[in-house]
């Protein structure tokens, strides 16, 4: 009798054995990396605790299956699995930016506008040098463009910012500006080309027309009145004199509107070349119509190399909070595919200013830091917000400069949730973020962000630009204000990572911008601004993965490497948990996967790996060609 059941109880465990060989058969993993530093960052406390740290790790169907050491993970390999072995470099999730627009850059980047933009289609030049060099050369420069343009035909000029951006980062009084109206004068301009188009664009948001170009802009949105964005003496636009909006719409919307493909494709080298650089997802505004269809023809037909969360922000002033496309997009979030979905939007016409409680040094003018507020209580944008709000839509992406403007943001949080009837919870759920953080937050504004459930991004180049003249004008007690991040985590604050810059016409990278979050060091002049502020290469890590996953409401499925989460990773050149803090911003990428989809693939790794480089910087001949 007992043999009997010895023999049955053998009998179910072959038979239980045979099945789990054949659904293992079934779960083989598409693709291994092992013999790693796999750094998963699954600890989620407000803690330099980074949780737990492997050697490998099975990827299937665009997720992780599993973490594990190398011999785990590699037992779990099937005939058809991919295996690479990563000789002891480091593994990380792939770096999340939060408020970022590479819609907006990808116009500047001098390496497909070279590839995709030929004369045929549109006239397209870039001046580099100093502003004075700049400057100099450009009459040459358009002479030689409207000799290559046919009559009507759009010539596009893009000035550099610097090698290292350091024409974009110098704010000081005097600061030399090629788009100031007067370095480059619209006479000279309408002179050189009376027949021609002519858009000028800095790398960021500066833009100047000529008459022509401004006719052409006429056509196609002849219900905007250019008269509120540009100074028709100058031309100009952006950050030298005119709003900033026309930027966002000069290039997509009238530029290239006969010119679709060529616009699609401008746009997935570009997000290619964001992948090269580490970043996996970024959180933008779509900020026209062009952004929305490209990036959805992008996604839906398995081209996105990154992951986007946009959230509404086109022509505010033109609803004026009209109940129905605030419930549209309250209706809208979380809508759409894992590589292009919503999650809320603005809601009001312009970003917030950077007014301030702070007191001026004895002796400053009041500056504009200290200018009348945008969300005023009782202005028109505060009362948008509050309706923004109350539609049950999230605010998300918002520009967000001075304290007293955050505590305004605040208040329209409250009155919009209680008009609304929202509990406590449901506003919290809402995450409602702000951004940038010139000059903000106070810290008696910590705990009641907390309270709200409210989200931080944080702008890396904004303290480094900023903080020099915040010390001149208000002090160093206000620079502990400028993007507080150590104080913001120690109040259990989770806040993101913000480059918001056109990193591709710089030699600058996203682990350059990184390592600033560690010294909090000016390139404008080497010193650290707010040193208390710091914080090390472990919290900067959850600033740039897991958090910045809870700000996109995606912490589910990415910011951490984890069993059932996208397979969303980079391996580095070098080891960023040992290497010297000094030495993390000459970090490269040598690879990034994406949905368990290789997007980048420099030459060095690939040779080892047997593979074909591949990614925008190998198709355009950048620098990582060399990685």
């Amino acid at each position: 009798m007992r043999n009997r059941r010895l023999l049955g109880v053998l009998s179910l465990a072959c038979v239980v054995g045979a099945l789990g060989g054949q659904v293992w058969a079934q779960q083989a993993p598409d693709m291994i990396v092992y013999n790693g530093k796999v750094v998963t960052v699954d600890d989620k406390s407000f803690t330099s605790k980074l949780g737990t740290i492997a050697q490998a790790m099975a990827i299937k169907d665009g997720k992780i299956l599993a973490v594990g050491t190398t011999a785990q993970i590699r037992g779990q390999a099937g005939p058809n699995t991919k295996q690479m072995d990563l000789k002891g470099r480091t593994v990380l999730p792939g770096i999340i930016v939060v408020h970022d627009h590479p819609y907006d850059w990808a116009p500047q980047n001098p390496y497909s506008l070279k590839k995709v933009l030929t004369d045929d289609i549109v006239v397209t030049r870039y001046i580099r040098g100093s502003p004075q060099e700049q400057a100099k050369a450009f009459p040459g420069v358009l002479e030689e463009a409207v000799s290559k343009a046919k009559p009507g035909q759009w010539i596009f000029i893009v000035v550099s910012l610097g090698e290292k951006y350091e024409y974009g980062l110098d704010k000081s009084p005097g600061a030399p500006n090629v788009l100031d109206g007067k370095m480059i004068p619209k006479e000279l301009l309408d002179r050189l080309a009376p027949n021609n188009p002519v858009l000028l664009r800095d790398p960021f948001t500066g833009w100047q027309l000529n008459a022509k170009g401004i006719e052409e802009e006429d056509k196609v949105f002849p219900q905007l009145d250019m008269v509120a964005y540009i100074n028709h003496e100058t031309g100009q636009g952006g950050d030298n004199g005119g709003a900033m909006s026309p930027m966002r719409w000069l290039f997509h919307e009238v530029v290239m509107k006969d010119h679709y493909p060529q616009l699609k494709e401008i746009h997935r080298l570009e997000l290619g070349w964001w992948a090269s650089l580490g970043v996996s997802t970024f959180g933008s505004r779509a900020y026209t119509p062009s952004n929305l269809k490209v990036f959805s023809d992008l996604s839906k037909h398995g081209q996105m190399p990154v992951r986007n969360m946009w959230s509404w922000g086109w022509r505010e002033q033109f609803f004026d909070a009209d109940p129905y496309l605030f419930n549209t997009i309250a209706l809208l979030d979380g809508a759409g595919n894992d590589f292009f979905w919503n999650e809320g939007g603005w809601g009001v016409s312009v970003p917030a200013s950077n007014c301030t409680t702070a007191q001026p040094r004895p002796g400053v003018e009041d500056k504009p830091w200290t200018k009348k507020c945008a969300y005023d209580p009782g202005s028109r944008d505060f009362q948008r917000l509050v309706a923004f709000v109350k539609s049950g839509a999230r605010i998300s992406n918002m520009h967000s400069g001075g304290d007293r403007d955050l505590d305004y943001l605040m208040e329209a949080i409250e009155m919009g949730s209680k008009e609304a009837g929202f509990t406590p919870e449901e506003i919290r759920s809402k995450r409602h973020t702000f951004d940038h953080l010139t000059l903000e937050p106070r810290p008696d504004q910590l705990p009641r962000l907390k309270r709200l459930g409210m989200v931080a991004g944080g702008n890396s180049f904004f303290f480094m630009e900023n903080s020099p003249e915040v010390m001149r004008n208000f002090g160093e007690g206000a620079v502990e204000w400028v993007v507080p991040r150590k104080s913001m985590i120690d109040a259990g604050l989770p806040n993101g990572f913000e480059i918001d810059r056109p990193l591709a016409t710089t030699s600058l990278t996203v682990f350059w911008a990184i390592a600033r979050l560690m010294d909090r060091k000016s390139p404008q002049d080497g010193k650290v601004y707010a040193p208390d502020q710091r914080i090390g290469r472990e919290l900067s890590l959850k600033t740039t993965t897991t958090w910045g996953a809870y700000y996109l409401m995606r912490e589910n499925q990415t910011g951490s490497l984890e069993s059932g989460k996208w397979a969303d990773f980079i391996v580095l050149d070098r080891d960023y948990m040992t290497i010297p803090e000094s030495d993390i911003e000459n970090i490269r990428v040598l690879a990034t996967v994406t949905g368990g989809k290789l997007m980048h693939l420099a030459p060095s790794i690939a040779r080892e790996w047997g593979m074909q480089p591949l990614g925008s910087q190998v198709e355009l001949g950048g620098p990582g060609t060399t990685w």
